[in-house]
């Protein structure tokens, strides 16, 4: 009888331990799942079979409950998934994200993954329409299916890390056009269907030795998918700008088609990014931050320092910069440019249009390629 108690006594408390421990909350337009004693992860909320996510996401880093806090430390499965989300910034104290995590979100453009992720899991992101994406130093594999019909992918930026790409991982990404791979050896692309359909892709490796290593391999090899190229060198201009988000933001423009090293006042990195737009708190002193442009095999040897304090953004960039934007195949310059002229070169370094820069509008270039255009000293990476 005594043994029976204790086994009864020891059952109720692994069941309350588990109530406490698979507690759902609310916070800040995010659910969570308290997943131990100092950790939650995210997970989905639907209401009527609806996802209730949507919008611009940044995930904290910590979320308090009951007067406790809690580092958020993974997402579920599933837990975006076909849900309304624009923009996701994930902090670095995420570690885990799951299968399913953002697929089939079909309007989210744009996404910031954490430091210290390991893996790109299964299908994360498959059916999404972002646009660039960098994956960072650590990650060791991307899982099958992980970025299926993203149908407007088109730079994929992969670690020196990375040693394997499962099945169907980048299939009917039709307009996915350049991979900067910073591998020396090509990743193991064993599986069925990874890039196939696809042609016109140019990959860009570190060296002559990393071009030779990709040309060798079954899959790399295949001329009809890709061309092999070493990294170019490009400096590329910024003129940061920034805008209060939600009171406690500051929202500063990237784009450029590249990615960025972001680094702290303490020096250390705090973010990789290829999103659009990145968003940093507003601290109640004025903090430097350092923008670096990369492409994950080369930084730029040029950076960019921003200054974000209460209700101010301030860059150390302070002339006026031209305006280059690209609508329907054709590039368009605007902007006080007197005395500048412009120039547009592929990634490459071939010369295609030199002209004085006066609102320039230069159509007539090959579509589904990328371009580096120059008005003056402003340099910007743009896609047709």
């Amino acid at each position: 009888m005594k043994a029976l108690y204790r086994i009864f006594i020891a059952l109720a408390a692994v069941m309350v331990s588990s109530s406490v421990v698979a507690q759902e909350f609310d916070a800040a337009g995010l659910r969570y799942n308290i997943i131990n004693g100092s950790e939650a992860a995210v997970v989905k909320a639907w209401e009527n079979g609806a996802s209730l996510y949507g919008g611009v996401v940044i995930i904290p880093e910590t979320v308090n409950y009951g007067g406790l806090n809690y580092t958020v430390s993974s997402i579920d499965d599933e837990a975006f998934a076909r849900s309304g989300v624009t923009e996701v910034q994930i902090p670095n104290t995420v570690t885990t994200i799951g299968e399913s995590a953002f697929a089939y979100a079909e309007s989210l453009r744009s996404i910031t993954l954490p430091l210290h992720l390991k893996a790109v899991s299964k299908t994360m992101l498959a059916g999404t329409s972002i646009e660039n994406i960098a994956i960072p130093e650590g990650v060791t594999s991307i899982g099958y299916g992980a970025f299926q019909s993203c149908l407007q992918l088109r730079t994929v930026m992969l670690p020196a890390s990375l040693t394997f790409i499962d099945a169907y991982g980048f299939n009917n990404c039709q307009n996915l056009f350049e991979i900067y791979c910073a591998a020396p050896l090509p990743p193991k692309a064993t599986g069925w269907a990874i890039f196939i359909g696809l042609s016109g892709i140019d990959v860009i490796v570190p060296d002559d030795a990393a071009v030779e290593a990709y040309a060798a391999d079954k899959v790399w090899g295949d001329s009809e998918t890709f061309s092999l190229w070493t990294n170019e060198d490009i400096s590329v201009s910024m003129a940061l700008q920034g805008d209060t988000f939600r009171n406690n933001w500051m929202k500063v423009e990237l784009g450029n088609n590249l990615a960025y090293r972001i680094y702290g006042e303490d020096g250390e990195e705090m973010a990789l990014t290829a999103a659009d737009n990145y968003y940093f708190p507003i601290p109640d002193h004025q903090v430097n931050y350092v923008v670096v442009p990369t492409n994950l095999i080369r930084d730029c040897d040029d950076e960019f320092t921003f200054t974000v304090g209460e209700n101010s953004a301030i860059t150390d960039v302070e002339e006026d910069h031209p305006v280059i934007y690209v609508n329907d195949g054709t590039i368009y310059v605007t902007g006080d440019n007197y005395g500048k002229w412009t120039r547009v070169y592929d990634v490459y370094g071939n010369l295609y249009y030199q002209r004085p820069a006066i609102n320039n509008v230069i159509g007539d270039l090959t579509r589904n390629r990328v371009y580096i255009v120059i008005v003056g000293n402003y340099v910007k990476k743009v896609f047709l």
